[in-house]
C-alpha cells in the first residue's frame, strides 16, 4: 500500500472530521445540513481510503469509483498533473461563486459552465439540468428543511 496513495483521501478524512466538529457549533436545526455534510464527506472519504488499497474491495472500489470498466482488458489512460489541477479549479471556481453570489445564483452559473465546457453537452440539456438542479436545492433546502441557503456577499449573505 502507497502512503503517497492515501495522503489526499487521508487530508480529507481529516478535514472532514474539523467540519463536523464545527457544525455541532450551530444552535438549533442549523446544524443538520453541515452535520450531514461532514459525516457524509467522511463516509465518501473513508471508502476512498479503501478504494487506494490493494485488496481484492478496495480494487472493486476503485473501479466503481473511477468510473473506468471493472474489466482487466481496458487499458488505463495516462492522466497528466493537469487533470487533478483541473478538477480543483472547477471546486475552488464554485466556492468562489457560492462566496460572492451564493448558492441559488451560484449553482445554475456552475452546472451550465461544468456540464458546457467540461463535459461537452449541448447548449438546452445545459440549460435545462442547471434549472432542475437549482430548483430540487431550493424546494429541499428552503422549503422542505426550512434551512436558510447562504445568499453571498453580494446579496448580503454573512459568513
Amino acid at each position: 500500500m502507497n502512503g503517497a496513495r492515501l495522503a489526499p483521501a487521508a487530508a480529507v478524512t481529516a478535514a472532514s472530521c474539523a467540519f463536523l466538529a464545527w457544525s455541532y457549533a450551530y444552535e438549533g436545526r442549523a446544524h443538520i445540513v453541515p452535520m450531514l455534510v461532514g459525516w457524509s464527506a467522511i463516509a465518501l472519504s473513508l471508502l476512498d481510503m479503501l478504494a487506494q488499497t490493494d485488496s481484492r474491495p478496495g480494487q472493486v472500489l476503485r473501479g466503481l469509483l473511477s468510473g473506468r470498466p471493472l474489466d482487466s482488458s481496458a487499458a488505463p489512460e495516462s492522466e497528466s498533473a493537469a487533470v487533478p489541477a483541473l478538477a480543483c479549479g472547477w471546486i475552488a471556481a464554485f466556492v468562489a461563486l457560492v462566496a460572492t453570489i451564493g448558492f441559488i445564483a451560484a449553482i445554475p452559473v456552475y452546472t451550465f459552465a461544468f456540464m458546457r465546457i467540461q463535459g461537452g453537452l449541448g447548449w438546452r440539456r445545459c440549460a435545462v439540468s442547471a434549472a432542475l438542479i437549482t430548483a430540487v436545492t431550493w424546494v429541499v433546502f428552503e422549503r422542505l428543511l426550512r434551512y436558510r441557503i447562504f445568499e453571498g456577499a453580494i446579496f448580503g449573505g454573512q459568513f
